[in-house]
């Protein structure tokens, strides 16, 4: 785990709560807002399925394990809901004091989200390994307004079987741009795509993140007009309209066709989360591998996609509320996450309940991204984004615009 260090350690979270008296019951329904002062806690998620449901529970009786007296209710709609629906909840009557948010969209709630530095500072917490990329995503104008549970650095997942039919070597924590094409022109020979792509803006991201290039600024301002990015989408559009190693994407199809793709068979390769690895094996009948997204040196650099834990502005518990995100969070809940649902726990000494199943060298690929990632950030107008992507980008993976007319027309429809 030594690679593993060199995420850094953050001066938060032990997994130790020390506040007494804190809570959870693990009762998913309508809950009751914050409740009394020694009533339940409430946690507004998205909670509208029952996987959802499962997943909170667990979370909940993992952090009962850790202070037998917590209480928590869960109440939330759907995830597509979520987002639009906390700000009216948090508005109305006995608003809940704990939320989750994605590292992706914290800034969209940064306004609902309490500032936890002080909370922090005065918990008496020690030093925690936690991943510095999810800890930098939900750092909002320089504080801290969530504690990561997971840190999933995008992957590239390919055919072991095809690789080895065509005579390819496995890649590993190194990728070359230049090999990756290699391999997909050679794949895509022998009678199967190179790659499945899927619309949106989320894989391209991904793609230009490996080669250190971002979508949105440091300062949280869309940039998809600055050539770098530019020079990356079109590399990926050229994959497509250049090289034929893969098919242009259709929108109406969605993410879920071009993962068919690929446990199809039809494509050696795909890039998605490894959240998905345990979906992608059961899916397929060849063995599935793991790799980094590739990139011009072949260095491993992740973009972190992940959620946590947060305290509303409006929480008249802040301190109870804040050992309960702890015991949330703690090492043997992400331990017990990581090895039942197979998300990339953020805490780094969770990773081997993670690695636990997996293909040999699966834990060394997320070591090495992780070694050097950064989260995925978005902006308010991030829907807008994928939308028009969503639109416009079939056309630049046909080459009837180019990258550059593509990302213009986003970026000059959105605004900014």
């Amino acid at each position: 785990m030594n690679a593993m260090r060199r995420r850094g350690r953050a001066a938060v979270l032990t997994g130790m709560v020390c506040a007494a008296g804190v809570a959870a019951t693990g009762c998913v329904g309508s809950g009751p807002g914050s409740g009394s002062a020694d009533g339940p806690l409430a946690l507004y998620t998205w909670a509208a399925s029952e996987g959802d449901q499962q997943q909170w529970a667990d979370f909940i009786s993992g952090a009962r394990q850790e202070d037998p007296n917590l209480e928590i209710v869960v109440e939330g709609p759907s995830f597509q809901d979520y987002w639009t629906k906390v700000k009216t909840r948090l508005s109305g009557a006995n608003p809940p004091c704990l939320l989750t948010t994605q590292a992706a969209r914290a800034q969209e709630l940064g306004e609902l989200l309490m500032p936890l530095d002080d909370l922090v500072e005065n918990s008496g917490l020690g030093d925690g390994d936690v991943d510095e990329s999810m800890l930098s995503g939900m750092t909002i104008d320089g504080t801290l307004r969530a504690i990561p549970y997971d840190a999933e650095p995008i992957v590239l997942f390919y055919n072991v079987d095809a690789f080895e039919a065509a005579g390819l070597e496995l890649p590993g924590v190194e990728y070359t741009r230049d090999r990756f094409l290699a391999d997909a022109r050679a794949l895509t020979a022998a009678g199967t795509l190179g790659v499945s792509l899927a619309p949106g803006i989320f894989m391209p991201n991904a793609w230009a993140l490996a080669d250190g290039v971002p979508a949105v600024t440091e300062d949280g301002e869309l940039d998809l007009t600055d050539p770098d990015f530019v020079e990356q989408i079109q590399s990926l559009f050229d994959l497509v309209a250049v090289d034929g190693v893969a098919k242009a994407p259709e929108a109406a199809y969605g993410a879920e066709m071009a993962q068919q793709a690929f446990t199809n068979g039809e494509a050696a390769m795909y890039i998605d989360g490894p959240w998905n690895y345990a979906t992608l094996e059961d899916a397929s009948e060849f063995t599935v591998g793991m790799t980094i997204i590739p990139s011009s040196d072949g260095k491993a650099r992740g973009m972190t996609a992940g959620s946590g834990f947060g305290i509303a502005t409006t929480c008249d518990r802040p301190e109870e509320a804040f050992a309960a995100l702890t015991a949330l969070t703690s090492l043997p809940v992400q331990e017990k996450q990581a090895a039942a649902r197979g998300i990339v726990p953020s805490r780094i000494d969770a990773l081997p309940a993670w690695a636990e199943g997996k293909r040999e060298g699966s834990a060394e690929v997320i070591e090495a991204l992780l070694g050097s990632a950064t989260p995925q950030r978005t902006t308010p107008t991030w829907n807008q984004v994928e939308t028009l992507m969503m639109q416009y980008g079939v056309l630049g993976y046909r080459g009837e615009m180019t990258a550059e007319e593509v990302m213009e027309t986003i970026q000059n429809s959105v605004g900014g």
